[in-house]
């Protein structure tokens, strides 16, 4: 049977050969988009570091009655809560509600850690700390922060759906995956596959998601800057209209 360790390294090699044609991709972008775009080729590059390293069994330290991975937590705990909190930025949501999706997907990564290496209390409040946020997270995204995406032209309002429906999907299936890994129900094999099958989709495949509709923010940014200019030009003619009436 395949070692993990080799999907691992196979998965690492995926990130690597994403992060350079997203790159490529980023670059073609205008000035003004390219600030959305190359934190998504950090996030799949960093994903690349974090998993060959895990591959390599580098950073490997116990906690409880079970083991963590330097390499998985550094991939994860920047992804995870980048992604969602994206989501929540495309809504035009102000900064409160996007770094407190960021913290509440923080938690909920903490909490599979929880459920993962502890045991009793602990490992029932992680599991716990999981559900309760993902069903935090549908609140906030159905609710206030969909309400702030409603104000928005149309066209960002449809990004955003799109993009809060990606995120909440990817991460239902995630924490399903979670369930039944605590669970004990997959092998070695079977969990790494089908872990880094559902990173790549989540991390590779949200990034070209944006990627081919990052246009739509600056198309916003462009009829904020024409209506600021449309008004200020308004209120020129109105000054220069009582001017040639005194």
């Amino acid at each position: 049977m395949i070692e993990p360790s080799t999907v691992r390294f196979a998965s690492a090699g995926v990130y690597a050969v994403s992060a350079v044609v997203l790159l490529a991709l980023a670059r073609r972008k205008p000035p003004e988009l390219r600030r959305y775009c190359y934190p998504f080729v950090a996030v799949v590059a960093l994903a690349g570091v974090g998993i060959g390293t895990w591959g390599a069994g580098i950073g490997a330290f116990s906690v409880g009655s079970g083991t963590l991975e330097a390499g998985q937590l550094l991939s994860d705990y920047v992804a995870y809560p980048f992604l969602c909190g994206f989501a929540a930025f495309v809504s035009g949501a102000g900064r409160r509600y996007v770094w407190g999706i960021v913290a509440l997907t923080v938690a909920m990564r903490l909490g599979y850690d929880f459920a993962e290496v502890f045991e009793g209390a602990l490992a029932t409040a992680g599991t716990l700390g999981i559900l309760v946020g993902y069903a935090t997270l549908l609140g906030l995204f159905f609710g206030p922060i969909a309400g702030a995406a409603a104000r928005q032209p149309p066209a960002r309002e449809l990004f955003y759906k799109k993009t809060r429906n990606l995120a909440l999907f990817a991460f239902g299936v995630l924490i399903a995956w979670a369930m039944l890994q605590i669970a004990g129900l997959f092998d070695q094999f079977s969990a790494a596959v089908t872990l880094e099958y559902l990173d790549l989709l989540l991390r590779v495949g949200f990034a070209g998601f944006v990627f081919a509709n990052v246009e739509t923010l600056a198309a916003e940014a462009d009829s904020e800057i024409g209506e600021e200019d449309g008004d200020a030009g308004r209120g020129t003619t109105a000054t220069v209209s009582v001017s040639s009436a005194d």
